[in-house]
C-alpha cells in the first residue's frame, strides 16, 4: 500500500485538520508500507472504515476526545474491530481523561501483546491484537492511577476507540 486512496484521504482530513495533517500523512507514509509488508497475510476485514484501517493496520492514532467509546459507561466487552477478538472488559475501563478510552488490564492473558515502539523518538510500549495483530494503542505504567483510583493495577492501556467494538452484556 504506497498510496492513499479517494476516501483514506477524505477521512485524513476530517480526522487530522491543519499542520497535524502533514506529520500525520508522514508518519502513514512510513509505517504504511512497513506494516503491508509485515502483515501480508493477515486478513482485514472488509467492513473496516478508512479511519479503522489506518489505526489497526497502518499504526495511526485517532484525534483525542473524538472517539465513539471515550464515555461509554455501560457494562459490557470491548473487542478487536478486526477480528472480533475480546479484548477489554468494561469494569476494567476507567477515566483517565487522556482522550481515549483507558482500561487497566485485558480480559485474558494473551489477548493483547506488548511490542517495544521507538517510533517518536522515545521508548514505548504498543498494545496489539493478539489473535490479528491490530494496532491498538500504547500501554503506561507508573503514573499512580492505582492510589489516585483505587485500581488494583498502576498501568494505562490507552486504547484507540476506532480499533475496538463493544457488546454489551
Amino acid at each position: 500500500m504506497n498510496k492513499l486512496n479517494r476516501f483514506q484521504t477524505l477521512a485524513l482530513r476530517r480526522t487530522f485538520p491543519g499542520r497535524i495533517r502533514s506529520t500525520v500523512l508522514a508518519r502513514y507514509w512510513h509505517t504504511s508500507k512497513k506494516m503491508s509488508s509485515e502483515s501480508s497475510d493477515v486478513k482485514w476485514n472488509d467492513a473496516l472504515t478508512p479511519l479503522q484501517l489506518m489505526v489497526l493496520k497502518d499504526k495511526a492514532t485517532e484525534r483525542p476526545n473524538t472517539g465513539t467509546y471515550l464515555h461509554t459507561k455501560e457494562s459490557g466487552v470491548y473487542h478487536c474491530a478486526n477480528c472480533d477478538t475480546p479484548l477489554y472488559a468494561s469494569n476494567a475501563k476507567f477515566d483517565a481523561r487522556c482522550g481515549w478510552p483507558a482500561f487497566y488490564e485485558e480480559v485474558s492473558p494473551g489477548s493483547v501483546t506488548y511490542h517495544r515502539d521507538s517510533s517518536l523518538g522515545s521508548v514505548r510500549v504498543e498494545i496489539c491484537c493478539g489473535k490479528c495483530g491490530g494496532h491498538l494503542g500504547h500501554v503506561f505504567e507508573g503514573e499512580g492511577w492505582k492510589q489516585l483510583l483505587n485500581l488494583p493495577k498502576d498501568t494505562r492501556h490507552c486504547v484507540n476507540s476506532a480499533s475496538l467494538n463493544f457488546k454489551r452484556e
